[in-house]
């Protein structure tokens, strides 16, 4: 992303142009546009979240409209689990020649997603979340696109020609590849991508709408526990958000992990989000392939502890 921000946005387009991003945004598709927006003179508008962390698309043509150039979204919010209906803004942008970059870090580890089929763009999405290693992370862009592009840094094996007065890029994906590469990441995420081929992503986003329905009702279950993000399933991840009334966010996640529950509180990259959700910040319990029944129940079981000191 920061890579699209840098050598797209703040080289290729001009003083006045116009980014759309989304309230939910995480940082790492926020302060990138940012960055890019205040070196180029570029403007940002925002699509809006609903009450229910569904994205209000009641004005979107008119945000696509002159001088927007492009929309940079998630297709799955991290902490509201939000599926954005990505195909219906995708046709949407490309009505109005807006190209679309996307977010994939939340979506391409628990379901399937084809680039094709989005037909985006630009598409990212990161290693770790998909049982890689840190540090390594995927762009894919349209070639064409790429091919615009100026380097988004220097150094060797990205050059074609070097003299001392100028240089020349090596062809893509090269030219975007300066330095040694950090061999070991790409083996460790080409491995995570073939693991989770073998089991079938098909087979891991169904797992995980079952766990996530289970982890829902179970939720509703505790008293003073407030749910924020969709309640259907068809609308949803399993990145599920919550508070606990009367208790901050931090207090519930440490009094969890005493019970042996691991989930992350805070304001999870996305402090504007938090802003529009009117809270300081949230727990979140998220489901993956290797999660159960059963560890969903110890935190139920953990909430009611929460509970009984807190009262």
């Amino acid at each position: 992303l920061n890579l699209v921000a840098s050598s797209y946005a703040r080289e290729l387009l001009s003083p006045g142009d116009r980014i759309v991003l989304t309230e939910m945004e995480h940082h790492s598709n926020l302060v990138p546009w940012q960055l890019a927006a205040e070196r180029a003179g570029l403007t940002l508008d925002f699509l809006s979240v609903h009450d229910d962390g569904a994205l209000d698309l009641s004005n979107l043509d008119e945000l696509l409209a002159p001088p927007t150039k492009l929309i940079s979204l998630s297709h799955q919010s991290n902490v509201l689990g939000t599926v954005a209906p990505l195909r219906d803004i995708v046709a949407a942008a490309h009505q109005h020649d807006v190209l679309v970059c996307v977010d994939a870090a939340q979506s391409v580890p628990h379901m399937p997603v084809s680039v094709r089929d989005l037909d985006c763009d630009f598409l990212a999405f990161s290693g770790h979340k998909m049982c890689g290693p840190m540090g390594a992370g995927v762009l894919w862009a349209r070639p064409e696109l790429l091919e615009r592009m100026p380097p988004f840094l220097g150094g060797g094996s990205m050059i074609l020609r070097v003299s001392l007065e100028r240089s020349s890029w090596s062809t893509v994906p090269h030219k975007f590849e300066a330095g040694t590469p950090d061999v070991g990441a790409a083996t460790g995420l080409a491995a995570a991508c073939d693991y989770l081929d073998a089991i079938g992503r098909d087979r891991i986003h169904t797992h995980e709408l079952e766990l996530t329905g289970h982890l829902l009702a179970v939720l509703e279950e505790v008293d003073g526990v407030e749910v924020y993000g969709p309640r259907t399933l068809d609308d949803r991840g399993g990145a599920v958000s919550f508070n606990v009334s009367g208790v901050h966010a931090h207090d519930v996640g440490t009094i969890l992990d005493r019970e042996g529950v691991a989930v992350r509180a805070g304001h999870h990259c996305c402090q504007p989000l938090m802003k529009r959700l009117d809270v300081a910040a949230t727990a979140r319990a998220s489901v993956y392939l290797y999660n159960t029944h059963e560890e969903i129940d110890a935190l139920g079981a953990a909430l009611g502890e929460v509970r009984r000191i807190f009262g």
